[in-house]
């Protein structure tokens, strides 16, 4: 049976300096299978040539600004302020969507009325677009969104627009687990989210909360025992986290593959080789 639901669907990507980037990200969007897509690029003020991409395509961009700004949570917030669609989807400039990303998600919405918000699943790859492994969405996130970010991959998320208008956008005191915070809260305002079980997005591997993973476990810290985890066990999960994820680390930087694909698969969050 044929599904007669057409919404428009608002995709937000924000950027700074990706001229390397930007416009396989921007490519992905326009490219969609679904074509009711309002298109919103937030530049913070690039200076290497990110804005003379945006403004190749932006006749298909519904707005776009290049202006300096508070950090990502910022971006994301000028963002949502401009979005008119009934669906809403952040992209940012280090990742792509499939190209049936939009239509399977707008399916989904369209059968599942009781939720508010779907993700599915992604591939990291590398700077030349080589898969490097899976992460996996976790179906059964509730179990531990209350002490830490589950599998949620950011760029998957799609929200019907209303929950931001009922909840609220992102919380500007975070600039990498800003996404974790946002979660959280729709959690405790009883929204659910429906796991799509197919690869929606594509990251490369050195985005913002890989560089900068102590600053994401310390913001995810204090998240957690903000809306109610045991402040001792939260302090605990942290320094096991960052000792996890700095040894890790140091087997990349060795060429000790075997044991990275250990640490990711049985120590990590469903990954995937």
């Amino acid at each position: 049976m044929k599904i007669e639901y057409f919404p428009k669907v608002s995709i937000i990507t924000v950027c700074y300096n990706r001229v390397d980037s930007i416009e396989k990200t921007i490519q992905s969007v326009l490219n969609q299978t679904y074509s009711n897509i309002e298109y919103i690029v937030i530049d913070g003020g690039s200076d290497d040539g990110t804005v003379d991409i945006i403004k190749k395509y932006q006749q298909n961009i519904a707005f776009w600004v290049s202006e300096k700004d508070a950090g990502i949570s910022d971006a994301f917030n000028k963002g949502l302020a401009k979005v008119s669609g009934e669906i809403v989807g952040i992209i940012n400039s280090d990742d792509c969507y499939a190209a049936y990303t939009v239509e399977q998600v707008v399916n989904v919405f369209a059968t599942n009325p009781g939720f508010g918000f779907v993700f599915g699943d992604q591939l990291f790859v590398d700077q030349h677009g080589n898969i490097l492994f899976t992460q996996k969405g976790d179906p059964g996130y509730q179990r531990i969104i209350k002490y830490e970010m589950p599998s949620i991959p950011h760029p998957t998320v799609f929200v019907r627009s209303q929950i931001y208008q009922e909840c609220g956008g992102f919380d500007k005191l975070y600039q990498t687990a800003m996404d974790y915070e946002f979660l959280l809260r729709i959690y405790k305002h009883g929204f659910k989210g429906y796991y799509l079980p197919q690869v929606l997005a594509y990251m490369r591997l050195s985005g913002e909360s890989d560089i900068n993973y102590i600053r994401g476990y310390r913001e995810s810290r204090k998240i957690s025992i903000r809306y109610g985890y045991n402040k001792p066990i939260a302090w605990v999960r942290y320094y096991y986290k960052c000792v996890k994820t700095f040894t890790r680390k140091r087997f990349e930087k060795t060429g000790m593959q075997s044991l990275v694909r250990l640490f990711r698969t049985h120590l990590g969050h469903r990954y995937r080789y």
